[in-house]
């Protein structure tokens, strides 16, 4: 997670580099459940801050995700009823699933994965691996 906000800061608010996350339901159920919750989030314009929290306070999530995430909307300030209602629902169900099927499609294994043109960079790697790939491609 370190490396992460450097990119963003560095490169994706200047508009260099475009920042996609696709959901890789990797952990089965609350793999699942935490895509679900990102993307209700979303609905209410916190992805980032939900994807953020979701990470940092992992520990927190996978014994009951559900319990977690309300708790995580109510720090994010976002209205929890549509919150919990989007979670319930299954409103985001098949968008995390087509997701994860495209990401399977694409070859994404596991997290952390970035391209830069055709070149795949697989791991938590440096920010000046990044750095140096990113300012070569821009000459």
């Amino acid at each position: 997670m370190e490396t992460e906000p450097k990119i963003i800061d560095a490169y994706v608010r200047s508009g260099k580099v475009r920042l996609v996350y696709r959901h890789l339901v990797q952990l089965g159920d609350g793999s699942q459940a935490t895509g679900e919750g990102s993307e209700c989030a979303a609905d209410q314009g916190k992805f980032w801050e939900m994807h953020d929290t979701l990470y940092r306070r992992q520990g927190d999530v996978y014994s009951d995700p559900q319990a977690a995430m309300a708790g995580f909307a109510a720090e994010l300030g976002l209205n929890e009823a549509d919150f919990t209602s989007c979670l319930s629902s299954g409103k985001q169900r098949q968008f995390v699933i087509d997701d994860n099927a495209a990401s399977k499609n694409e070859g994404v294994r596991s997290r952390p994965e970035f391209r830069l043109n055709n070149e795949r960079l697989v791991g938590a790697l440096p920010f000046r691996d990044f750095q140096q790939r990113i300012d070569a491609l821009a000459k």
